[in-house]
């Protein structure tokens, strides 16, 4: 009787093992067909490969999320599986299914069945092939010369250590790509390998030139902008243009470059990545050239290496313009804000002078305030004492008034000051 573990299993923890137990390829008798093909799927087509899924018979209880396999007979099957960005259906005929094989569409209603439903499963194929593997040279001589290769194209090497394949690598007029591959004595779990690694090469090299048509288009607008930028930067540096609009054509530029970033930034990434993985496979793959045949490797390496190259200039190069741009806008605030603060000094300065001027005109309204508020004063001070001559015999009003007034003015005086610090002292505390 099987127990239930005595601990707390992470969630993700059967995804994760499941993960290593995907993409297995199925060892199979020879001769065989393999018919594969790749999807990419919206969003909104994702319920309706679900439904097709879902008609796949003989399911064999294999229904996850990323894999399902199913039988229309013991020599027919397919299988499904969910890529990041695709999805492969492959489906296998061998035994009774492939006696007879050729490159026209199978005659047995299993076969015709199971590949009528691959054809059928919703979404927009990248790449469809079809793989006929038998035993040796001699036995693959007769399907390679009815392929119908161009023979300016035909690929032919030695792979996986005694495998040979032979492919022209083009869309022929079923719509499929055609492969034959000769075992040569490998055994078939060697072999089931050398298959599962021939088609993902390929897949993931359709995948990854996804980006190539991205990548030419994306060249051209960057282009523009380079000369735009280039444009503006030498305004920057001649100083004919007004800080303003610069900065409004800076930021025009900026914005257009963050946004075909945006657009562009999931298929460079993603041709990047595909790239490395084809580089895995072809590595795994061990091709050794066959005298009078380019190789997979001299295929592969002809034009999908400048392809992916031209990707990452692509991304190189809208690094490099978001950079400038940023190097352009950072100079330019940079001077704007010196002119700011050049503005603000010769502002300050201005204020100072004023302040000053003020401080002057205050003095010398204090002065003359002093010098009227006195005249009032003794004007006033100058009616009693004339009184006072008629009173007392012997006083005289100019005497006094004379002694009066240098006194009445030094008593106004400090009285200002005082009144003043008063002010000043009233003034400080408000403004703390």
């Amino acid at each position: 009787m099987t127990q239930a573990p005595g601990f707390i299993e992470h969630p993700q923890r059967p995804e994760i093992v499941g993960e290593m137990h995907l993409r297995r390829f199925p060892a199979f008798k020879l001769p065989a067909q393999v018919i594969q093909l790749v999807r990419t799927v919206d969003q909104s087509q994702s319920s309706d490969e679900q439904l097709s899924l879902a008609a796949l018979p003989d399911q064999c209880g294999i229904t996850g999320e990323r894999h399902r396999e199913g039988r229309w007979s013991s020599d027919v099957r397919a299988s499904w599986e969910r890529h990041s960005e695709a999805s492969t259906i492959t489906v296998t005929m061998t035994g009774a299914a492939a006696h007879g094989i050729g490159w026209n569409r199978p005659d047995r209603i299993d076969g015709a069945a199971a590949l009528e439903w691959a054809e059928t499963v919703p979404g927009y194929v990248i790449r469809a092939t079809r793989l006929i593997v038998v035993t040796s040279n001699e036995a693959a001589g007769p399907f390679v010369e009815t392929a119908d290769f161009t023979q300016s194209h035909l690929v032919s090497c030695h792979v996986a250590d005694g495998a040979r394949i032979w492919s022209d690598f083009r869309i022929h007029k079923d719509g499929y790509g055609r492969i034959v591959i000769a075992a040569n004595g490998l055994p078939p779990v060697e072999l089931a390998s050398c298959v599962q690694r021939l088609q993902e090469l390929g897949n993931y090299r359709n995948l990854a030139l996804l980006g190539l048509p991205v990548a030419r288009t994306t060249w051209a607008r960057l282009d523009e902008i380079e000369r735009a930028l280039a444009e503006t930067g030498r305004a920057l540096l001649n100083g004919d243009q007004r800080d303003d609009d610069l900065l409004t054509a800076l930021t025009t530029h900026s914005e257009e470059l963050l946004s075909i970033t945006a657009e562009t930034e999931f298929r460079m990434s993603a041709t990047a990545a595909y790239a490395v993985i084809v580089a895995d496979r072809l590595r795994e793959l061990k091709a050794q050239p066959v005298k009078g045949f380019q190789s997979l490797t001299d295929f592969t390496s002809r034009r999908f290496n400048p392809a992916i190259r031209t990707c990452a200039a692509v991304s190189q190069r809208l690094a490099l313009l978001n950079g400038r741009a940023g190097q352009f806008t950072g100079l330019l605030r940079t001077r704007i804000e010196t002119n700011i603060e050049n503005q603000n000094g010769r502002l300050l300065a201005s204020m100072d002078r004023s302040a000053r001027m003020q401080l002057r005109l205050q003095h010398l309204v204090e002065g003359l305030s002093a010098v009227a508020i006195s005249y009032y004063l003794l004007g006033l001070i100058s009616y009693p004492v004339k009184a006072a001559e008629h009173v007392w015999d012997g006083v005289s009003p100019t005497s006094l008034l004379g002694i009066a007034a240098p006194l009445i003015v030094l008593a106004v005086w400090v009285g200002l000051q005082i009144m003043r610090r008063r002010l000043f002292r009233e003034g400080e505390k408000l403004c703390v």
